[in-house]
């Protein structure tokens, strides 16, 4: 089995942890493929990759070492191979990387058995003048046209063709129902089931109190354009920024294909709910 390891860093306290990981991927004749640019943070000596030679043909998945941030990184990196992604969390939360580093050699003994599913997941598609042609031009959390400076700004939405009222706001998030656990739900929006057909329109700090968010099917064609007093403003894809002059429009459609994760038998949204979000806890039932 060859699998590829990305991750953005490893702080020193997690470091023994992840060189025993490496020890037992050696000792269970796993070839494993690290991303140049995580190599150096890396004690073993390994085969490189990087993002623009991409994913070799044999790799079995990409495990990402990190956060739900570096997850999101890893999905850009797989998606156009449609390698699965396979994440264990040093990070706080880990909505999308949901085992713990503390056991990933029982995780990782699951994936040698081939003992998990291959959830697929949503991906949306952005257009626009603003994105460069060398990046990826896919979300699987979410879109946002934000301010850049401390006032509002306009955001006019057309959802197959059909204006929708101006929201006048921080910002506004267009969201997968993956990222339904993500900004879109700090920001207000309804918590949506993964396999859930939909996207969610979600205004951030709206100024018209009567705009709440919207869900709408996946099927939908959406048009934004950010208005900004201040001339400027902020598109967001995922976790990657982009500055933008007021009046850049994008536009959103699903893509044509989905990221694949992969998730042990014992790990499901609702059970994640749960751990993550202390859902349903009541220190009466304690």
């Amino acid at each position: 089995m060859v699998v590829a390891l990305y991750g953005r860093q490893i702080e020193p306290v997690d470091l023994p942890e992840v060189i025993r990981l490496l020890q037992w991927l050696n000792r269970h004749d796993v070839a494993v493929l690290v991303h140049r640019s995580f190599a150096a943070y890396l004690p073993a000596d390994a085969a490189r990759y990087d993002i623009f030679t991409g994913l070799p043909a044999d790799i079995h998945c990409l495990i990402s070492l990190g956060g739900d941030g570096t997850f999101l990184e890893s999905i850009g990196l797989a998606c156009y191979s449609h390698t699965p992604v396979f994440g264990i969390n040093t990070g706080r939360l880990g909505f999308l990387s949901t085992v713990p580093l503390s056991h990933s050699e029982q995780a990782l003994n699951a994936l040698l058995h081939h003992d998990y599913r291959i959830e697929a997941r949503t991906l949306l598609k952005v257009s626009g003048q603003f994105l460069p042609a060398s990046d990826s031009p896919y979300a699987l959390n979410d879109v946002g046209v934000q301010h850049f400076h401390p006032s509002l700004v306009t955001v006019r939405v057309t959802v197959n063709d059909e204006k929708l009222p101006d929201y006048w706001a921080d910002g506004l998030l267009v969201a997968t129902p993956t990222g339904s656990t993500a900004y879109s739900m700090s920001a207000g929006g309804p918590i949506v089931a993964p396999d859930s057909q939909s996207f969610i329109i979600t205004p951030i700090a709206s100024h018209n109190l009567n705009m709440r968010p919207l869900v709408i099917a996946d099927s939908a064609h959406i048009k934004l354009q950010v208005v900004s007093r201040k001339g400027v403003a902020v598109i967001s894809i995922d976790n990657r920024l982009y500055e933008v002059s007021s009046g850049t429009e994008i536009q959103l459609e699903k893509a044509a294909y989905t990221a694949k994760i992969i998730r042990l038998h014992e790990s499901s949204f609702f059970s994640t709910l749960c751990e993550k979000l202390s859902w349903g806890y009541d220190k009466r039932n304690a």
